[in-house]
């Protein structure tokens, strides 16, 4: 299952210009917790838009493998931006249904990775995969 997702998210204003919340951990810790929460609920519609008609009938466990887009070749922490994005990701999946939990239990493999950049379409792909059988005391954690 593939997952296209945004790099920020707008959340709508009453009497001022709408806000732009760049999914960045630098703007996630010091951003104010309602503006935070409302980021999240914007994410939210997001994510149930990206996956509407979408069944996962597995209940894991999974690999998820988070790849980004960007619009400038300007050099970034991927963990800065993908750890965001996973985090409000992965609560959505799990409000939704998605997956029954978002711990290692359910998710004992997530990948990071740079796809280059798209100045026409900035965004992170979200690829899941189902891992059958797996054993996880063979796993290195």
């Amino acid at each position: 299952m593939k997952i296209i997702l945004p790099l920020s998210v707008t959340i709508p204003r009453k009497t001022k210009a709408d806000k732009v919340f760049t999914l960045n951990l630098n703007i996630y810790r010091n951003c104010h917790h309602m503006t935070l929460n409302q980021a999240k609920i914007a994410w939210k519609g997001i994510v149930a838009q990206s996956t509407a008609g979408m069944v996962n009938v597995d209940s894991g466990p999974f690999k998820f493998v988070y790849t980004v887009f960007p619009a400038t070749g300007r050099k970034f922490d991927l963990a800065n931006v993908l750890s965001i994005v996973q985090k409000f990701t992965d609560d959505a999946l799990q409000e939704f249904g998605f997956i029954t939990d978002d711990s290692y239990k359910v998710i004992p493999i997530i990948v990071y990775k740079f796809g280059g950049v798209d100045k026409e379409k900035p965004r992170v792909e979200l690829e899941i995969y189902p891992l059958n059988d797996i054993d996880f005391n063979d796993l290195p954690f």
